[in-house]
């Protein structure tokens, strides 16, 4: 089955995509790399899945990308994206967490 799993740079959706992969399914993971966590963290989830096969990756943001494109031929959706830290959500930064734990879910 094709799926695609966005957040697939963090802890839960990479572990999920190895997952997916190790039973012979096509990933393609999404990820835009948000600062909460740092890059390096998340570079190092990807290490082991860049290296498969039938894995592919997208460094794009929800919000902006065409999703027609992304989902066709699509069998499984797997959306573990979101801006992490509940504390910091609030504030200055509430916009931020709306736009990519709302929006970009909703489109």
């Amino acid at each position: 089955m094709r799926c695609v799993v966005t957040g697939v740079a963090g802890f839960v959706g990479s572990h999920l995509a190895e997952r997916l992969l190790t039973d012979g399914h096509e990933v393609c993971g999404v990820d835009s790399f948000t600062d909460y966590y740092s890059r390096e963290i998340k570079e190092r989830n990807l290490e082991h899945l860049r290296s498969m096969h039938k894995f592919t990756f997208l460094d794009a943001d929800l919000l902006w990308m065409p999703l027609s494109q992304l989902f066709e031929g699509v069998d499984w959706v797997f959306h573990q994206a979101a801006q992490a830290g509940v504390r910091a959500s609030w504030g200055s930064e509430f916009s931020r967490y709306v736009d990519w734990n709302i929006l970009a879910t909703q489109r």
